[in-house]
């Protein structure tokens, strides 16, 4: 949960004056499902606005007397108004302002449950003002001890979480994050980079694709800051904007930078803080809108004149990815994937002059003039030039072409454009001999070279776009069924009253009866043709997910970000390694020009007839510049200067392995924050987020299936398990009074390995519970999810719950169960060694009346000896079916329920 102190746009700081009360409790009120007041004479919220004024005026000092707060939950926390009173409660007795007047309204009209409240920040008696000293560091205190005391989730704070026990109590407390962190929030931002917000992540889920927030390249992010470093005003600004194919637009209390020519936008933040409009204000004085966009052939003029015979790239994507195409998010999202992708290559990215996606054709045109075209089936450029080409195969990509055919009378840029596509991966045709061969060549090593994960990922993504073109075409069927039989209702529905009116009004009997009858037949045949619709053909809500079971998309993503983090990295490396290297000397404490003698920030090294002077930004990274050519850059770049004719992969090796070899205290310092005191209180909202982002568990594959447990008990516990990295399986750990997810186990196998780590870091430990809790009158305990599959499975009991504890009994598990035992008969299913008798024991002392379960010896039929309960189901299907069939008075749906005795099932070895 978190806590907002509202501010009033325009002014400084939080609160506004006493003209606010009325319509801020007219808003808090007008839309609450419940309305609390506080300290005030009147019972109507409706006097409640007057009398907080009359209150405020007791004071000639205040200037802000109306402090509004609100506080409110993750959406798929629920809480009841009664919670949420109650939190506000809290959180107003933790802000010192329990005797001050304040309206309390409970809202439910949006996703997330919330609450306002108006306070009136004039002590009704002693007419003192309220400090608002630290109140938004005691409002995060408050924030953590209510999910403590109500049980939510731990959302993220400006301070770190340490819980203390004191008299029994767990008592929340606030330490100041390092100053390495805010460091590193400062620069993410800087950079434009956030975490993705839950609404993110869902139009993921929903597309298969990035945002578009998301989606920006470092290379346009640099463009767009030297177009605002280039600008003294917004006209300017604006037209260097309209260049790039971008315009920027305040909206609500900040800004969005929409593309041109499309519907798609981002965030102003996202290309960096300094993008913001509060700052561009500050830059360029109050926001002047931009003129209307320009007509599309307004830049006509720029183009390089068209030659008589054009070049150009013809394409279309293979039969069996052509569905894929069809696919609404894929064509709404394709001019921001193209777009994008022509900016991913920095040296790409600096050629291009203007965009200009609105154009008919749409159009990219370079520096030296050359325009690439987009046609539809068709991509031309002016002339052949590196650019334009690799331009060219980046839109073909973003169409989703696989196979291209270079067109034109130029030999060379035939042989260029082809070559260079099947590097890219595009299956080339339609080219001379000699040309095609060498090409084919080229794409087979692709092939040959892809990394599995992009493989993966690419078909996970292929697989969605046609799960999506299949939802859609039936939609457009159910909607055409429907319109086809409302027309023929209609008809029916006309032509009966047709005969009525032929009837005409009149009331006599022979009249009445046939009108009576010509209504029955009416609704005799509205009926029939009611019953002869065809039936929908319902189609899952779209989730990319579902076609990801190893998240191979994620996967991607991650390594990809990995790679960028690793070059970040490896720019922090201390420069004094690398110019050792490469034979400089350190002279900072001698030269003249040092202004940091112990060289901690500022340095200069010589070698030869150069001198290289040295600064270490706030990022970490050092950069350099040389006296005698006046070439700069990172490390890399002096790694390259030493090395020439090396590539960036080379100085990368050769930087990680100087890394490897280099003193901590040799690179540039980067605190590692403290951890939390208490090991048992996490921070989960991170596992709660990977909980949301993993697929559903209905039609995958995964690990619990190859450890034996079948696809019917999968498909019975769904709602509580998930699809993890590797085809493994994820297990929800849940608060019992919110149904909240706080943490979930984890198996997998990778490479013959088991998974070490068998719960999700951040998470919180309780119960995995399987089962329907309002209907259970007995409790299986088991160790691990797994486990508690296979009872499940073997006992196939409607009346029992099981569960798993993750193996382990911490605080919030044992509180759990003993709840959970309650009005029911439990049983330890452990292991049948001596873990699992130390495991039964420690159940006992929570549970006295709890009874063991455990697998003893041999299934009968077996020769093998089981010592877990995945062992004795396997043992178990190797020598008979599991259950009787459904029509035996046996089957558990039959037959009634009852505990298990040792003559229930006495092959496999109960106790």
């Amino acid at each position: 949960m978190i806590c907002e102190i509202i501010q009033v746009p325009g002014e400084p700081g939080s609160g506004a004056g006493p003209d606010a009360f009325k319509p801020g409790i007219d808003y808090v009120c007008s839309k609450a499902s419940r309305i609390e007041l506080r300290n005030l004479e009147s019972r109507d919220w409706r006097e409640a606005a007057r009398e907080m004024r009359l209150t405020a005026e007791l004071s000639e000092k205040v200037r802000k007397p109306y402090y509004h707060l609100v506080l409110s939950w993750h959406e798929h926390e629920q809480p009841t108004d009664d919670q949420q009173v109650e939190a506000m409660d809290h959180l107003i007795r933790s802000l010192g302002l329990e005797e001050h007047q304040a309206v309390i309204g409970t809202h439910r009209d949006t996703r997330r449950c919330h609450i306002h409240a108006v306070i009136n920040t004039v002590h009704p008696l002693t007419e003192k003002v309220w400090s608002k000293s630290k109140d938004h560091e005691k409002a995060e205190l408050a924030c953590r001890q209510i999910e403590l005391d109500q049980g939510w989730s731990h959302d993220r704070g400006h301070f770190d979480l340490v819980v203390v026990v004191t008299e029994g109590r767990r008592v929340a407390r606030l330490l100041p994050k390092p100053a390495a962190h805010w460091d590193k929030v400062r620069t993410d931002r800087e950079a434009g980079r956030r975490p993705k917000t839950s609404a993110e992540i869902r139009t993921e889920k929903r597309t298969g694709f990035e945002t578009f927030d998301h989606s920006l390249p470092d290379p346009l992010k640099a463009k767009v800051r030297a177009a605002v470093e280039g600008s003294a005003d917004w006209p300017t600004l604006h037209l260097a904007l309209r260049e790039l194919g971008l315009r920027y637009q305040p909206f609500g209390s900040g800004a969005r930078v929409h593309l041109i020519g499309s519907t798609e936008y981002a965030k102003a933040s996202s290309f960096g803080s300094w993008f913001s409009l509060s700052r561009m204000e500050k830059r360029l004085g109050p926001h002047v809108p931009a003129i209307a966009d320009p007509e599309p052939d307004a830049d006509a003029h720029l183009d390089h004149p068209v030659p008589a015979g054009p070049i150009g790239l013809e394409g279309a994507p293979s039969p069996e990815d052509e569905k894929a195409t069809r696919a609404e998010a894929f064509k709404v999202t394709l001019l921001r994937r193209l777009y994008v992708n022509i900016h991913v290559d920095p040296r790409i990215a600096r050629e291009i002059r203007f965009v200009a996606l609105n154009a008919r054709p749409p159009r990219i045109a370079f520096r030296d003039g050359v325009t690439v075209r987009d046609h539809g089936p068709e991509l031309t450029t002016s002339a052949s030039t590196r650019a334009a080409r690799a331009t060219m195969i980046a839109m073909a990509k973003a169409k989703g072409w696989t196979t291209v055919v270079p067109s034109g009378e130029d030999a060379d840029y035939i042989r260029q454009m082809s070559l260079e596509a099947a590097a890219a991966g595009l299956r080339v045709m339609g080219v001379p001999p000699e040309v095609q061969a060498e090409a084919d060549r080229i794409y087979a090593r692709w092939q040959a070279t892809r990394p599995m994960i992009d493989h993966h990922a690419e078909a996970a993504r292929q697989a969605h776009l046609e799960d999506q073109a299949d939802r859609e075409a039936a939609v457009r069927d159910n909607a055409a069924a429907r319109k086809h039989v409302a027309d023929q209702k209609r008809e029916v529905s006309a032509e009966a009253q047709a005969v009525i009116d032929v009837i005409g009004p009149g009331r006599e009997p022979a009249a009445s009866e046939k009108r009576r009858m010509v209504r029955e037949v009416r609704d005799r045949l509205l009926a029939n043709l009611s019953k002869a619709m065809p039936a929908p053909k319902p189609k899952p809500a779209p989730d990319a997910a579902k076609t990801d079971p190893a998240g191979a998309r994620r996967i991607q993503r991650q390594l990809r970000e990995n790679d960028a983090r690793e070059l970040d990295d490896l720019k922090r490396l201390d420069i004094g390694m690398v110019a050792a290297a490469g034979g400089w000397s350190d002279v900072s404490a001698t030269h003249p020009d040092s202004s940091d003698r112990q060289g901690r920030r500022f340095r200069i090294y010589q070698r030869g007839g150069d001198t290289i002077k040295c600064t270490l930004t706030k990022a970490g990274h050092w950069l350099w510049t040389s006296n005698k050519s006046g070439r700069a850059g990172s490390v890399f770049d002096l790694w390259r200067l030493d090395n020439p004719g090396r590539t960036l992969g080379h100085a990368r090796a050769a930087l990680r392995e100087l890394a490897g070899t280099t003193p901590v205290s040799a690179l540039a310092e980067r605190p590692v924050p403290a951890a939390p005191a208490d090991p048992e209180d996490h921070d989960h909202t991170a596992a709660r987020q990977r909980w949301e982002q993993a697929s559903m568990i209905r039609g995958a594959a995964t690990y619990a299936e190859v450890r034996g447990i079948a696809r019917s008990t999968l498909d019975r516990f769904a709602t509580e398990l998930r699809c993890g990295p590797f085809a493994g399986i994820l297990f929800a750990h849940r608060n019992l009074e919110t149904g909240d997810i706080q943490g979930f186990e984890q198996r997998w196998e990778r490479d013959g390995a088991k998974n070490q780590a068998r719960f999700a870091k951040g998470g919180r430990k309780s119960l995995c519970v399987l089962g329907d809790l309002r209907s259970s009158t007995r409790m299986v305990v088991c160790e691990g999810g797994l486990d508690a599959l296979a009872v499940a499975e073997i006992e196939n009991r409607a009346d029992t719950i099981y569960v798993s504890t993750g193996g382990g009994f911490g605080p919030e598990t044992v509180r759990a169960l003993a709840r959970l035992a309650e009005g029911r008969r439990v049983f330890g299913a452990f292991d049948a060694d001596v873990a699992g008798e130390t495991l039964h024991a420690r159940l006992v002392t929570i549970v006295p009346s709890a009874r063991r379960l455990a697998p003893r010896g041999q299934v009968a039929g077996s020769s093998r000896i089981c010592k877990d309960w995945l062992e004795v189901l396997n043992a178990t299907k190797g020598t008979r079916p599991l259950h009787p069939p459904a029509d035996s008075p046996s089957h558990p749906s039959q037959a009634p329920l009852s505990a298990p005795t040792p003559d229930d099932l006495p092959s496999l070895g109960w106790n």
